[in-house]
């Protein structure tokens, strides 16, 4: 009688084990439809204007005056300046207090401040 019931119990698990719905790992992968060589396109990046992404600019009217490797910026209030590099990605967002703001620790190269080109060599 022992024997039979470990039996039976061994048969109901087996069952179980072979109806069960498979994990992740074994279920069928999603295939993304491939795309046509022609429907390809590269767009490479103008040095010379950005991308054509909306750069946001600052809230309120700024100066912005280059000195050596440093920006000075000078703002009639409190605001965030956002600065874009060359190819029009957001690099950074500068914290402003009123009156002269000095930038420095800019990487040498080609940025846009409310969308006017600024040059760091």
């Amino acid at each position: 009688m022992r024997k039979e019931t470990v039996l039976r119990i061994c048969l109901l698990m087996l069952a179980a084990i072979l109806c069960m719905p498979a994990d992740a790992a074994m279920r069928k992968r999603k295939i993304k439809p491939r795309r046509d060589a022609d429907s390809m396109m590269v767009t490479v990046p103008n040095a010379e204007m950005p991308i054509s992404r909306k750069m946001s600019t600052s809230a309120y009217p700024v100066q912005i005056t280059v000195v050596g490797r440093a920006v000075q910026v000078q703002s009639d209030r409190g605001q965030l300046l956002p600065i874009y590099n060359q190819n029009g990605i957001l690099y950074l967002t500068a914290r402003l207090n009123k009156g002269t703001n000095w930038l420095g620790g800019l990487p040498r190269g080609r940025y846009f401040i409310n969308n006017r080109p600024i040059t760091i060599n």
